[in-house]
């Protein structure tokens, strides 16, 4: 009587054919994911954008701007309230794609509370009064082009068309081209050819050894673009191709967008 089994050469083929569905299939399931992280990234930069434009409708114009920070991600614990008052939530504030920044993570959350502070890190509790609110700030996964309240940002913005740092929507002569808010880009160095983009040395490493790094690349750790929410309020992406380097060639990390 025959063996109703598979013999060894069907079960190579069942193999082989898995292995191929398989090398069809993951591709695409990979490319769905990225798809959707950066649709997500991109509602969260509307959501900011959306909460900017409500604070300036009440506040003649006005953005509300940081009092200190040094890095472009930086931001105040006050802006950050405005947004989750107007239907944000802590992940608004980092791209779904980077998984070294998070609400949940003190040292870019809670960044000037603790800054210094020997691992392992902790949340703390954080100042009520609007006042300190203001002066504290978080580590988020994007560029705020939004100037500081002295008009003392570290470097002044490059690339053409020319264009300073934001601070009263009432200036702005096209507020569909201004870029507001957008997807954190950056590199080691101002070289994309010799640069990382992955492993970029900023004030997290300096105090505790963690690396910077893009939000959208590719397998190769190269940036492919970014979502940039304009001041109008709508949100669109740009290819890296078209990104310009905005950042003096001194200043490091560099930035792009």
């Amino acid at each position: 009587m025959r063996n109703k089994g598979f013999t060894l050469i069907e079960l190579l083929v069942v193999i082989a054919i898995v292995a191929i569905l398989l090398g069809i299939l993951v591709p695409g399931l990979s490319m769905a994911k990225d798809v959707t992280r950066r649709m997500t990234c991109r509602n969260h930069l509307k959501q900011i954008g959306l909460t900017m434009k409500i604070y300036a409708e009440e506040y003649k114009g006005k953005l509300p701007l940081n009092q200190d920070g040094w890095w472009a991600w930086d931001v105040a614990f006050a802006t950050t309230d405005l947004v989750i008052e107007n239907g944000g939530d802590k992940r608004t504030f980092y791209c779904p794609s980077d998984k070294s920044k998070g609400p949940e993570r003190p040292e870019v959350w809670q960044f000037s509370l603790i800054y210094g502070a020997p691992r392992p890190f902790y949340m703390v509790t954080e100042p009520t009064d609007i006042a300190r609110r203001r002066q504290e700030f978080r580590v988020t996964g994007y560029f705020w082009l939004m100037d500081m309240e002295n008009s003392n940002r570290p470097f002044q913005i490059q690339g053409v068309p020319a264009r300073k740092w934001t601070r009263d929507f009432n200036d702005l002569r096209n507020a569909g081209s201004t870029e507001l808010i957008t997807d954190a880009t950056l590199s080691s160095t101002p070289d994309p050819a010799t640069a990382t983009f992955v492993e970029v040395q900023g004030g997290s490493f300096s105090w505790h050894q963690t690396y910077d790094r893009t939000n959208h690349v590719n397998k190769k750790s190269q940036p492919i673009g970014g979502n940039i929410c304009y001041a109008d309020g709508h949100a669109d992406w740009r290819r890296w191709e078209d990104m310009q380097l905005r950042t003096p060639s001194n200043w490091l990390p560099s930035h792009w967008w």
